[in-house]
């Protein structure tokens, strides 16, 4: 009988140039590789938490250019955004009437954790959703 185990985790990496109009088909990957994952519980928090970082690289970062990761885990899936700006997020108390700043308060409200961490060309900033149940990696 032969037993193998992954070293890595699976993944998903997509470069892209973010853009309104692109959010709605990222969110759409994420939602069926979180079902795919047998995280079917995460998958609408997933792709709002998605949602939200990439649209902070829209509003905040110089450039579009980002790059969306997928990692499973075995409990859970983290979302990471790395950008171009070394400058991290900041949270800000949320003006509930205004159109735009709840991005942050949202991540931190639905995911088990979330941060930032400098990275060569600027920043990645993550958000750890985490099962109900601990699953096995397949």
């Amino acid at each position: 009988m032969t037993v193998t185990t992954e070293i890595e985790p699976p993944h998903y990496r997509h470069e892209l140039f973010v853009h309104p109009q692109s959010l709605a088909h990222m969110r759409r990957i994420v939602s069926c590789l979180v079902d795919l994952w047998d995280f079917q519980e995460l998958t609408h928090t997933a792709a709002l938490c998605a949602h939200e970082l990439l649209t902070n690289v829209d509003r905040h970062t110089p450039s579009p250019r980002c790059t969306l990761t997928l990692q499973r885990r075995t409990d859970g899936v983290r979302i990471t955004v790395g950008d171009s700006s070394p400058t991290p997020p900041t949270p800000r108390t949320p003006d509930w009437v205004a159109e735009s700043g709840r991005g942050l308060a949202l991540i931190g409200g639905l995911a088990f954790d979330w941060g930032s961490e400098p990275a060569p060309q600027g920043k990645n900033v993550w958000a750890d959703l985490r099962s109900s149940r601990q699953r096995g990696i397949a």
